[in-house]
């Protein structure tokens, strides 16, 4: 009987052992996913932080770039608008011109191609006929 007590003395001993081992390793592993929130949060933050001093930057720039109009400004540019408004439908017009003459043209090479080639079939068509007719005794 002494060696069952000594046994489950050994027994007890082990289990809380490795309960202490169990809840340990449970706390380190909590531990560390802390840690790494806290890192990625940190991150994340610096992250933030680097954003918002380029656009702090970009607005910077962007004050400093601003300059008022005058309102000879204003009809400077409106003048520019117009003109480049003219500009456009003349070059738009220029373009169907130049589209109908580039068609006119391909038609005109069409056409010519043709003729040469019905004044070709007409070449071989009176070389045929003579060539069949009948000869003449003597």
């Amino acid at each position: 009987m002494a060696e069952i007590g000594d046994s489950l003395h050994f027994i007890i001993i082990g289990i809380l052992f490795l309960v202490v081992l169990l809840y340990s390793t449970f706390v380190i592993i909590r531990i560390i996913r802390r840690k790494l929130r806290v890192r990625d949060a940190s991150r994340e933050i610096s992250l933030l932080k680097m954003d918002l001093l380029s656009k702090q930057a970009h607005l910077e720039n962007l004050i400093e770039d601003s300059v008022e109009w005058t309102q000879g400004d204003l009809n400077d540019y409106d003048d520019t608008l117009e003109n480049t408004r003219v500009l456009k439908g003349k070059l738009d017009k220029g373009m169907v011109v130049a589209d109908a003459r580039t068609k006119k043209l391909e038609l005109m090479n069409e056409t010519m191609e043709l003729f040469d080639t019905m004044n070709k079939i007409r070449t071989y068509e009176g070389k045929i006929d003579r060539g069949f007719e009948p000869k003449r005794r003597r």
